[in-house]
């Protein structure tokens, strides 16, 4: 079944464990398209200062993010226009449980302990950099950072309501502004949802997301979430002459 729009062609909605990424040969593909979209939303915010690179060095850098327990969603479709297209990604989100703690300190000595071993086994000299967005002269700066500013400043309060993490909501450029974003997080909170009432909890839950405030703030506030964590890291980490803020945000659910 399609969804035909003007002179596009959405297909339905694909449900895809995170364990099953790679069996299903669809982790290098969603990689490379959260990648390009978040270079794209980079590009939109010049003032920022960010460094080129990738969101994820490697195909499993993204499943690691993403994580055990989680569900990726991905939307195909084709442009009409292009003679012989065919159907591509153009949006993807996923879901996993949430988990306050801050990952990125952890994130930097996976890469030191990783970046060893490649060291050792001579295939990467030592100082050398590569072509990821969290590059090895982004290390240091990174733990100084997380050090000097200590733990996100948090409001939402720890009690015994299921939350679950919203994750690389993305959506081709090409195909923006046509509802596609809110379709699949319609699609999120049917699963998150799902998940929580199998579990015998609920029925309130909440939906939560962790992304950088200078961007993305703004679009999720418009979709009912609110700001309830904040952590600022100072000028000069990742490129940034003003520094940046990665904020935690929050929307109240219920079971259907």
């Amino acid at each position: 079944m399609t969804d035909d729009v003007s002179t596009r062609q959405r297909f339905e909605i694909e449900r895809i464990p995170s364990r099953d990424l790679a069996a299903a040969s669809k982790l290098e593909s969603v990689w490379n398209f959260a990648n390009d979209v978040f270079a794209d939303r980079q590009r939109n915010f010049p003032d920022l200062g960010f460094e080129e690179g990738k969101r994820f060095e490697r195909p499993q850098d993204f499943q690691d993010e993403m994580g055990p327990s989680a569900v990726t969603f991905i939307q195909y479709g084709r442009d009409l226009r292009k003679p012989n297209g065919e159907a591509e990604i153009i949006a993807t989100a996923g879901c996993k449980p949430w988990n306050i703690a801050f990952k990125l300190d952890e994130r930097v000595e996976r890469m030191r302990e990783e970046r060893r071993a490649r060291e050792r086994e001579a295939t990467m000299s030592q100082g050398e950099s590569n072509d990821g967005f969290y590059t090895k002269a982004h290390e240091d700066q990174l733990l100084e950072s997380l050090e000097k500013t200590g733990p996100m400043t948090h409001s939402d309060g720890q009690d015994d309501v299921p939350r679950w993490e919203v994750m690389t909501v993305c959506v081709h450029p090409d195909w923006q502004k046509q509802g596609l974003a809110e379709k699949l997080l319609e699609v999120v909170r049917e699963e998150v949802g799902s998940q929580v009432k199998a579990q015998g909890k609920g029925p309130e839950f909440k939906l939560m997301v962790r992304t950088l405030k200078e961007i993305n703030e703004k679009y999720w506030l418009s979709k009912g979430f609110k700001t309830v964590g904040e952590k600022f890291f100072e000028p000069g980490l990742f490129g940034s002459p003003t520094g940046f803020h990665i904020i935690d945000l929050s929307r109240d659910h219920r079971v259907d």
